[in-house]
């Protein structure tokens, strides 16, 4: 290095033969040193920006696609990556901006259209993602991603017409023929075509680029024999299913750090008394409700029911209490025995910060109930009740095995919680932990909560919905009925359950679990004492 003149031209020449060689250290010094030169080099900022950017140092790229966008404000090439860099640090709107500045400057780009796309379909503004997925097919007729794109955006919308509509437009422009099958046995399983599906899908071998669409074939044949009631190719292809995605998206996720996290909360509450907590004056606020239960208990279906109340705003598994925990364990230290202690002060700081979060994710601003929605919030009562000691808790409640089964069939974005669904038995197991700790809860707390059960409001529709809506101060109206058609307008629904709850109430998914009862005999001893204490039978 000593050796090299210091001149920008050298220092080009060897920094881009250190990148060649994939020595991204030497090449990143050489650069910075150029600009200590002469900071106003556009290739320079932008090669930085972009190696960094491999790197994944994202701040550092951004600080030097800001750079370059300054010396050339009209190069489309800085706003497109500057938006992948937003992407990366999960700043949507900003890497939207600057998409849609890529398309002002170069409206033939096929690329931009198509991520901006992606983005808004990310955050379900359904529209303007079809808009700009449509957009980006036209400049490039055989994008293939494009089209992907599309077609999960038609099939969670159940848009039966133009599903078939891309499927036929494929068929001419696409050469990928594994993948036009692979949509064809999707559209078939749409039309709910089960046999079809099956002759399409069961032997088609996915190139290994199409993985996620390799797995959601397991998914559909496993449902498809479900509904021909082939019960045991169906727990089969379910358990492929599942094993896939545990060996390919589970590979950093440790399930039992979720379990850990349940057990610590059972050991301290097991053992807690109230009187160890100092209550303090009322807050200013309304007492925040919570819709809690374990996975696939019908927390959707009741969502969707209570949407049918104008004044109603029901917040779909957003991170509110998470952000609201993480201040509170820096406060605490993630000892519990802490909660002790916490001042007056510091617990008015907590409310008002729990309400500015869920203000962030509130759709209709000026609703006069809000429902704070995530099924496992249930685990968190006992810090939740530190705060607000009047909130309220509406319980969806279903059968364990059913609950439990329902879990194993659906396909969650995984983490250390989902992770524990891949099986039944880990299934059955947390079930089993879940349930313990919301009976601690019960004995140490007088919890102002409606248990109301899936069953009931399958079979009693118009009773057992009153009687949450007359538990929350809502007036229940006939336009309840139609809960699904509230849905059908709803595409953001961001859970499993978006076609189950935009149709009518059926009655398949009660006592489903019979038509596997083999497979739960290692999950007996964790549901069955509770299929008695919720009144189920066996």
């Amino acid at each position: 290095m000593n050796n090299i003149p210091i001149n920008i031209k050298s220092l080009h020449i060897n920094a881009n033969k250190a990148l060649k060689e994939k020595n991204y250290a030497q090449g990143k010094i050489l650069l910075q040193k150029i600009l200590l030169i002469n900071p106003n080099i556009f290739e320079v900022n932008f090669n930085l920006a972009m190696l960094n950017l491999q790197l994944n140092d994202v701040d550092s790229s951004i600080k030097y696609f800001e750079r370059a966008k300054k010396i050339n404000p009209d190069a489309s090439r800085v706003y497109f990556n500057l938006g992948l860099a937003y992407e990366k640090k999960k700043e949507i709107n900003l890497a939207i901006t600057n998409y849609e500045k890529v398309i002002e400057l170069d409206p033939n780009n096929s690329s931009a259209f198509y991520n901006l796309g992606s983005l808004y379909k990310d955050i379900y503004e359904m529209k303007k993602a079809e808009y700009n997925l449509k957009k980006s097919l036209d400049l490039k007729p055989d994008f293939t991603y494009a089209f992907i794109n599309l077609f999960d955006l038609y099939d969670r919308s159940n848009n039966l017409e133009k599903y078939n509509e891309l499927l036929e437009k494929a068929k001419k422009l696409l050469n990928e023929k594994e993948l036009i099958i692979f949509y064809s046995g999707v559209h078939e399983y749409k039309k709910k075509n089960y046999k079809s599906a099956i002759e399409i899908l069961e032997n088609l071998n996915l190139n290994e680029k199409y993985l996620i669409q390799n797995i959601a074939k397991y998914g559909i044949l496993a449902k498809s024999y479900d509904h021909i009631k082939n019960f045991d190719k169906a727990f089969n292809f379910f358990k492929t299913n599942n094993d896939l995605v545990k060996d390919h998206n589970g590979k950093n996720i440790n399930e039992n750090h979720f379990i850990s996290y349940v057990n610590q909360r059972i050991e301290f509450f097991k053992n807690f008394k109230i009187s160890n907590w100092k209550n303090y004056s009322k807050n200013e606020f309304r007492d925040p409700i919570f819709l809690i239960g374990f996975p696939r208990s019908g927390t959707t279906l009741l969502d969707t029911v209570l949407r049918t109340n104008i004044f109603v705003d029901v917040i779909e598994e957003k991170p509110i209490l998470k952000n609201f925990l993480i201040k509170l364990e820096k406060k605490t230290k993630n000892d519990f025995n802490n909660l002790n202690t916490l001042n007056e002060e510091f617990i008015d700081q907590m409310q008002n910060f729990y309400f500015q979060e869920q203000k962030k994710y509130q759709k209709n601003k000026s609703s006069k109930i809000v429902i704070d929605k995530l099924p496992l919030n249930i685990i968190h009562i006992g810090e939740i009740l530190r705060f607000f000691p009047n909130a309220k808790f509406v319980f969806a409640l279903r059968h364990p095995y059913d609950s439990v089964l329902s879990c194993f069939m659906q396909q969650f974005i995984l983490n250390p919680a989902m992770k524990n669904f891949l099986s039944i038995e880990s299934s059955a197991f947390l079930y089993n932990l879940v349930m313990k700790l919301w009976t601690i809860y019960k004995e140490k707390f007088s919890i102002n909560f409606n248990i109301i059960k899936y069953e009931d409001v399958v079979t009693n529709f118009e009773k057992t919905t009153k009687e949450v809506f007359e538990y929350l101060g809502l007036e229940w109206t006939d336009q309840t009925k139609d809960f699904y058609l509230t849905a059908k307008n709803r595409i953001d629904i961001s859970t499993p359950s978006y076609n189950q709850v935009t149709s009518p109430i059926y009655l398949k998914s009660m006592s489903r679990w019979k038509n596997y009862e083999s497979h739960f005999k290692n999950s007996k001893e964790y549901l069955d004492k509770w299929v008695y204490q919720f009144n189920y039978k066996l």
